[in-house]
């Protein structure tokens, strides 16, 4: 459930995407910078999360011990 889950997400954000670059009403210049808010911006969320999972990961090996 929870892949099925992200990957609806995952899709919806690659069909925003994809509505944003095929519309002819906003200029080049806007969604590119649209797009590239929105990748720092998961980017910003995501890293840390990342890192703090496999962070935990490791720790957990070593309780396991």
């Amino acid at each position: 459930m929870r892949r099925l889950f992200i990957l609806f997400f995952l899709a919806l954000i690659v069909l925003a995407h994809v509505g944003l670059w095929t519309s002819d009403t906003v200029p080049v210049e806007v969604k590119t910078r649209l797009t590239l808010l929105n990748a720092l911006g998961w980017a910003v969320i995501l890293l840390p999360v990342l890192a703090v999972n496999r962070w935990l990961k490791a720790h957990a090996r070593d309780r396991d011990d």
